[in-house]
């Protein structure tokens, strides 16, 4: 009997892609953990990946590669099939204007994108669940002179008769200065799906202080959205704090559910809002990453904390009902920028990224350095129990983990950065799965 020795079998699927990549890729009948190719995102504009089922189970994710084009691509849980379009060619080399997805009723889709200070844009799908055919490129939120805008964060309240919010950042520039001198945070809102929408609220003020408030969100997709925010960006002083409040029934309220302010009250001034963590007691600045609600309906939240450039490190704070419970999550090691010979270090404060399964947030999904190179791991916070590994022996980094929106169930699936990352407008980087 003859024995055939193969060494290995190299399964390759192919893509075909035309000019602008909007039509349909048939793949290897299994998932694939590389599910885009020079891809890259960042963590401030969410859901920047979300479940659908309706008439297909699939996944739908967005990211930015490096010819500045914005993508939406599809993944088929059935057939593995992808669906890939582009919503806007080469509109900016940068992670920072990664779109984010709502499904409406109807199961169209809008995308949101826009320009690092610039526009904001938006369009809505022709079909239900079909990213292939697209109704025109809209210019949401028009850049001025003076104002230019970033982020974009979008919920619907079934409460409020499926009224749509938009979240996101304006900065502005005072006369003809170079620099700009005030960041707000801003929303706007829909009440019949995204055709018209409201003029502009200012939700947050920083008081006058120069330094811009970074936001994370999230909803429980009737009544609430909470906002996780800071007073600023870490590499611009010691004094960075983490604070939180939350929306409901069109007013705004403290953690303990003390009413701040409503929407002819606005905006609120964020040293009046009550703190998650106060650097003034440690002296280390914060950076925040993710939020979500738990089954009854109290806040949990992850963040960073900065002893040095070279040494950052995860937190986990949850809600209790009169305070926060606040524990160490990892040690995560230095900034995830890699700097290229000639360069100098541009984001010391850009870390792995820690964030939480929305599901289940006693579960969170991390990426820290071990053995140079950064991997992702997982942790119930529930059980204390030590981490376990998603990736291992890597032969290049593994960043800013996001598990997918609105996947039900106790199986959540993982997306990540894999690759090397030099700058928000330089990365060479993929998105990997994991389900």
């Amino acid at each position: 009997m003859r024995t055939v020795n193969i060494g290995f079998i190299l399964l390759v699927y192919s893509v075909f892609v035309v000019s602008c990549s909007n039509r349909a890729m048939p793949v290897k009948n299994t998932i694939p953990e590389t599910v885009a190719e020079d891809a890259a995102w960042c963590w401030f504009s969410d859901p920047r990946a979300i479940y659908h089922k309706g008439a297909k189970e699939a996944v739908y994710f967005g990211y930015i590669n490096m010819k500045g084009d914005v993508m939406v691509r599809s993944l088929n849980l059935e057939t593995k099939k992808i669906q890939e379009f582009n919503l806007h060619p080469q509109l900016q080399v940068d992670d920072h204007n990664v779109p984010s997805f709502l499904f409406l009723p109807d199961g169209k889709i809008l995308a949101f994108y826009n320009h690092h200070n610039g526009d904001v844009f938006l369009r809505i799908t022709k079909n239900a669940e079909d990213i292939t055919q697209w109704e025109e490129e809209r210019v949401l939120v028009k850049q001025t002179k003076a104002d230019r805008f970033c982020y974009t964060n979008p919920f619907m309240l079934s409460d409020e008769n499926n009224r749509i919010y938009m979240f996101g950042r304006k900065i502005t520039r005072s006369g003809t200065a170079k620099v700009y001198t005030a960041t707000h945070t801003y929303f706007i809102f829909s009440d019949d799906y995204g055709r018209t929408w409201s003029e502009r609220k200012i939700l947050l003020d920083n008081s006058g202080r120069d330094t811009p408030p970074y936001v994370k969100y999230t909803s429980d997709n009737k009544s609430r959205i909470d906002i996780l925010f800071t007073n600023g960006h870490p590499k611009l002083g010691n004094d960075v704090a983490v604070h939180h409040m939350y929306y409901e029934k069109g007013s705004f309220y403290q953690t303990n559910g003390k009413k701040i302010a409503d929407m002819n009250s606005l905006p609120v001034v964020i040293k009046n809002v009550d703190m998650v963590y106060n650097p003034d007691v440690t002296g280390v600045r914060a950076w925040i990453w993710d939020i979500a609600l738990d089954k009854s309906k109290k806040p949990v939240v992850t963040y960073a904390r900065y002893p040095s450039e070279l040494d950052h490190q995860y937190y986990y704070a949850k809600w209790n009902g009169t305070k926060w419970l606040d524990q160490k999550v990892a040690d995560a090691g230095p900034y995830i920028t890699i700097i290229k010979p000639g360069r100098k270090l541009l984001e010391a404060h850009y870390s792995g990224g820690v964030v939480l399964d929305h599901n289940n947030p006693d579960h969170v999904y991390f990426a820290r350095k071990v053995e140079g190179q950064y991997e992702i791991e997982h942790k119930n916070m529930k059980t204390g129990k030590q981490a376990s590994a998603i990736t291992k022996n890597s032969n290049v980094d593994n960043l800013r983990p996001y598990v997918v929106d609105r996947k039900p169930g106790n199986k959540p699936i993982v997306m990540w950065m894999s690759g090397r990352y030099y700058h928000y407008t330089d990365f060479d980087t993929n998105l990997k799965m994991k389900k």
